[in-house]
């Protein structure tokens, strides 16, 4: 049996005034490891490489996933992410400002990126960004 272990995630809200950015998971997606939830809407965000602090990871995968440059952002919180077989921490980074226009930049993960208003969300949020947007949607009364 392999070992098990606690990976980290990172999952970053950009915030645009009241939107924020969410990708649609593609349908038939393949399982990348993380907690595999295909069709769902979702913050963008990955896995957490070694050598990299949680501010380089927020921006590379935001940059890789969204092709768009944060700057002026902050560590949120953090949540135990847990299914059967993977246990991720999800450290959750809150983006203030962003450059660029969101684009598909990995087709085979998401096949498109859009704003919604904090109180108007779909109905099919990824359970990790769905935990990180009730939470700051509480903390902040909407």
């Amino acid at each position: 049996m392999e070992k098990q272990h606690i990976k980290v995630g990172v999952g970053v809200m950009i915030l645009d005034g009241s939107k924020i950015l969410l990708g649609h998971r593609v349908a038939k997606g393949e399982d990348t490891g993380g907690i595999f939830e295909p069709d769902t809407w979702t913050l963008p965000g990955g896995k957490q490489e070694y050598d990299e602090t949680i501010l380089e990871c927020a921006a590379r995968e935001v940059k890789e996933e969204t092709d768009l440059d944060i700057s002026d952002f902050e560590i949120y919180s953090a949540a135990d992410d847990i299914q059967p077989d993977r246990h991720f921490i999800t450290i959750q980074v809150i983006a203030h400002s962003y450059y660029g226009e969101a684009k598909v930049m990995e087709p085979l993960k998401q096949d498109k990126w859009k704003w919604f208003e904090l109180t108007n969300l779909p109905k099919n949020v990824y359970t990790p960004s769905a935990k990180f947007i009730n939470d700051y949607k509480r903390e902040n009364n909407l």
